[in-house]
């Protein structure tokens, strides 16, 4: 079951995504954002924003680019982040398919780790039961 409300103690990884903005403000450390929202539509000094997208544009990451995404991760975390939020989830699963994602995600989740900080994917219901299961498996 997702989180619905608030961040409950440490254990809880996997999140809805209709708590991002709860999540946010719950964090007061500096955190890595990887998600689809343009980088003016999270307004917080203590985001570093990766905006994933296929649109042309300085800030922007493609979505099949998952290297960029780790160096850019690994980079903040080593000058201070304390979490890394992945809100872009089943973006990256339609653009480089459940494997390499899942992948992706376990490497995410071991630099957190190597560094100490929180790692977080928020979710919608779209995404289906087994691959859920997969993914709070190598989250949580």
């Amino acid at each position: 079951m997702l989180l619905k409300g608030r961040i409950r103690g440490e254990s809880q990884k996997v999140l809805d995504y209709r708590v991002l903005p709860a999540v946010l403000r719950a964090i007061p450390d500096r955190k890595v954002l990887i998600t689809r929202k343009m980088p003016g539509e999270v307004p917080d000094s203590n985001i570093v924003h990766i905006w994933v997208t296929r649109v042309r544009h300085p800030q922007a990451v493609e979505p099949t680019n998952l290297y960029v995404i780790e160096q850019r991760v690994w980079d903040s975390l080593s000058n201070g982040a304390k979490s890394v939020i992945l809100d872009a989830f089943e973006y990256l699963l339609l653009e480089n398919g459940l494997e390499r994602t899942l992948r992706f995600v376990g490497k995410l989740r071991d630099m957190a780790l190597l560094s100490n900080s929180n790692f977080y994917v928020t979710v919608s219901e779209g995404v289906d039961k087994r691959v859920l299961a997969m993914l709070k498996r190598i989250v949580e």
